[in-house]
């Protein structure tokens, strides 16, 4: 070819012989000049990947339909129902949130008319309550490295040499977590010399998993994976509004009553004097995807505390990572009870629970995860 044309859009495949075709639209030219070519020739592997995971979920919710279908009197009928507008307003407002970077998050509800929560807003960076240090107004001391050309080495980091014992806790190719839970991740900051493609910043990109929001019949709304998640990938932050402890206790008393569960405390550096944590997120009214995070017994999540940007141990980030190869379609879950364990306290980073909890409300914290080892509930009494 003389020069190269420009797919705009992957419409069918095949295979012949072994080898995988794939039918394009060409960009400025009509439908009349679409052609079949092997895959090997093709340089988008972007719409490729497109195309093949919107087959895939197709192919997928066909199959949970015919599941529903053989449960079911033949005289019955099951049709999809469509969005609501309370689910096209939420699917449109939240993508505004969603950087160009990263995949979208489109909503599945097969189940019933229910839309997302109006009252919850998407958001992609903390709210910051009452009484809670914003960034700007943090006036300690930020020390970075020097290192050049964003080769951060363990070595000769002075981050990863006085915070990190002199290890880089992520695989420089993958950026996968190398580091046991009950530890917690001091990456390069604002101070440092180092940009982006620092391997000591994996969690300061934008989420690169796809995921997406699937209404299920017990649990509510989950998040699902839209693609194969190696283990030990980085998901997303916990985000929220910040509050105080006080604030946070407030709150958990009107939480139990009606048995939500969105306050997680920022709590990993308190020390055995620490009675409490100083700050809690509230992911109830603002968050973002982890907010729709269903517990389980036996999660695939598992939580680290990130500490970057300004060094104030007590605003450290609650950072979600696979615990195993997540597959495509399967729920992400994460252990309410215990998420993190701390290494400064026996007891550890949870949701925010009330151990004065009656037994007449463990009713409202019914645990519904149906893995084998379940408890049964999801809070601690």
């Amino acid at each position: 070819m003389d020069h190269e044309y420009e797919v705009e859009k992957v419409i069918d495949k095949k295979e012949e012989n072994g080898v995988v075709y794939y039918f394009l639209k060409w960009k400025n030219f009509d439908e009349s000049n679409n052609t079949w070519e092997p895959v090997q020739n093709l340089n988008c592997s972007e719409l490729v990947q497109a195309f093949n995971l919107e087959k895939a979920l197709e192919q997928w919710l066909i199959e949970e339909d015919l599941c529903i279908l053989r449960q079911q009197p033949q005289n019955d009928t099951i049709c999809k129902k469509s969005k609501t507008k309370n689910m096209l307003k939420f699917e449109h407002s939240h993508q505004t949130f969603v950087h160009n970077d990263e995949p979208q998050i489109p909503i599945f509800n097969d189940i019933d008319n229910q839309g997302i929560p109006l009252e919850f807003t998407y958001v992609d960076d903390y709210v910051y309550g009452e009484d809670v240090p914003r960034p700007e107004q943090y006036q300690g001391p930020i020390v970075g490295c020097d290192c050049e050309f964003s080769k951060c080495k363990a070595k000769q980091c002075s981050c990863l040499k006085k915070e990190n014992r002199g290890r880089l806790y992520y695989n420089r190719t993958t950026g996968a977590v190398n580091l046991e839970p009950g530890n917690a991740i001091i990456e390069c900051n604002d101070a440092c010399s180092c940009d982006l493609s620092c391997p000591n910043r994996v969690t300061q990109h934008q989420r690169n998993v796809s995921l997406g929001l699937r209404r299920f019949a017990e649990k509510g709304w989950g998040v699902i994976a839209l693609q194969h998640i190696p283990k030990d990938s980085f998901i997303t932050y916990y985000l929220g509004e910040i509050i105080t402890s006080q604030e946070a206790d407030l709150r958990g008393n009107k939480y139990d009553e009606v048995g939500k569960t969105y306050l997680f405390d920022i709590d990993f550096y308190d020390d055995d004097s620490t009675a409490t944590s100083f700050f809690t997120i509230d992911a109830c009214k603002y968050g973002n995807i982890s907010h729709f995070f269903n517990h389980s017994c036996d999660p695939n999540l598992v939580v680290f505390p990130v500490l970057n940007g300004i060094c104030d141990i007590r605003l450290h980030h609650i950072a979600f990572f696979a615990k195993r190869d997540i597959e495509f379609g399967e729920e992400l879950t994460f252990d309410y009870v215990g998420a993190v364990e701390s290494k400064h306290k026996s007891d550890s980073i949870s949701m925010e629970v009330d151990i004065q909890i009656q037994e007449e409300n463990m009713s409202k914290y019914e645990c519904k995860c149906r893995s084998e080892n379940c408890r049964g509930y999801f809070l601690v009494v």
